[in-house]
């Protein structure tokens, strides 16, 4: 039986048990009419007070009535027993969102990513799902389709705004401004087995919290539900934050350097102390639940590294496979630089914290915003390194990828 993890509210429900809503469409039977609406306050008091009043009133939410020998299979349509019309509309019990139907029946990973207000969180979602569907799927022979009204639409606006345009996305909004949905996708990659092939499909659920939620724990516990529904964490980290390397990087004509906002290791600290409160921690103390940290921006950091580091060319995926060896390498890479750069503060807090740790080094555009336009992308389009690394070490860690490696055994924890 498919157990669903609502990606609003991470309430868990049996797939069966869900109930529906209908879409109040004409019944197409002379002197038959379609249901009305109704005020939906359970899904309207999770959105928030902000929800007008005329917003409330949505389709009546019903629960179908059992018969023998009777069950909801993917995409089965049930009669609302108001008007008789069927629907697919699955809702969550809990807080009343629709559930795209695909989401309902297949297993899902909820992608918690986090990072400090200017860190480039948008801009790195965006870039991900077009790698995810262009160079990285090829390489995989993977297929990334969007889920639900919702993902579609800032999917097609995002990748408008940042492929066509040249703009780079908004600044994720804070709660206190309303509730952000998170992004959905089917990710499709191809099973392999004795049993013959086949395709498997998972349920990518990506949550981005907004920098000014994450100025301080209290202001953090707005995410506790969603962080601890986690199957893994992406930590951004923007480098440009961090005292020592704004200090050693030379005068350029770029664009200004952020304002300094909260310091990654306390963000690393509170995502802990979240974690720990919400079962998630160890026999030894330290979390359970997989962090990928990735350094950002490197494509300003080129004047701190060497010519020939890994951090500066896309990962190779041999045969469609994850390759252990080249995530090592750069892990031990961003370590020593990371140990370098802040006296070790960063690294010390996350490996006395996190059971399972990967470092990744990424730049979503590849080159910095020009320095007359900051606000958009550089004139030669998106050139991505390494956006993949963070999300395929989690799905790889998970088995949903083969790994390639040849040393004898893994470091990178």
């Amino acid at each position: 039986m498919t157990t669903v993890i609502c990606p609003y509210c991470f309430a868990r429900s049996s797939a069966a048990k869900l109930p529906y809503r209908c879409l109040m469409t004409p019944t197409g039977v002379r002197g038959g009419s379609p249901c009305g609406p109704e005020r939906d306050d359970v899904w309207a008091g999770f959105m928030g007070p902000g929800v007008p009043p005329g917003a409330r009133m949505r389709g009546p939410v019903f629960t179908p009535a059992r018969k023998a020998g009777w069950r909801a299979g993917s995409g089965s349509s049930v009669p609302c027993p108001g008007c008789g019309v069927g629907t697919t509309t699955r809702v969550c019990g809990s807080c009343h969102n629709d559930l795209p139907s695909d989401y309902c029946d297949q297993d899902s990973r909820i992608i918690a990513l986090v990072g400090a207000k200017a860190s480039g969180k948008s801009t790195y979602v965006s870039v991900l799902v077009n790698e995810l569907n262009h160079r990285v799927g090829q390489a995989y022979h993977a297929s990334l389709a969007a889920m639900g009204q919702s993902t579609q639409v800032r999917d097609r606006e995002m990748a408008e705004d940042l492929y066509e345009r040249l703009r780079l996305p908004d600044a994720t909004r804070p709660a206190a401004l309303g509730f952000n949905d998170p992004l959905l996708y089917r990710l499709s990659l191809p099973r392999r087995s004795r049993l013959g092939s086949g395709t498997r499909h998972t349920a990518l659920v990506f949550f981005d919290a907004a920098g000014e939620d994450l100025a301080g724990a209290e202001a953090m516990d707005r995410y506790t539900r969603y962080l601890s529904a986690a199957d893994g964490i992406v930590l951004l980290v923007d480098p440009l934050q961090l005292g020592s390397v704004r200090d050693r990087l030379p005068v350029h004509d770029g664009p200004p350097l952020p304002v300094v906002e909260t310091p990654p290791q306390q963000i690393a600290a509170d995502l802990a102390r979240q974690l720990r409160a919400h079962g998630k921690g160890g026999s030894r103390g330290r979390v359970a639940t997989p962090i990928a940290v990735a350094v950002t921006k490197t494509d300003m950091l080129r004047p701190l590294l060497d010519p020939h580091s890994p951090v500066l060319r896309n990962a190779p995926h041999p045969d469609g496979t994850f390759d252990e060896d080249d995530r090592l390498a750069v892990h031990e890479e961003i370590r020593s630089l990371l140990t370098d750069w802040d006296s070790g503060a960063l690294i010390r807090q996350l490996e006395l914290d996190f059971a399972e740790l990967s470092l990744f080094g990424l730049s979503a555009l590849g080159a910095p915003p020009p320095a007359e336009a900051p606000a958009d992308a550089p004139k030669s389009g998106p050139q991505p390194i390494r956006v993949e690394d963070p999300l395929l070490w989690l799905l790889a860690r998970r088995g949903l990828l083969p790994v390639h490696r040849t040393t004898g055994k893994e470091r990178g924890k």
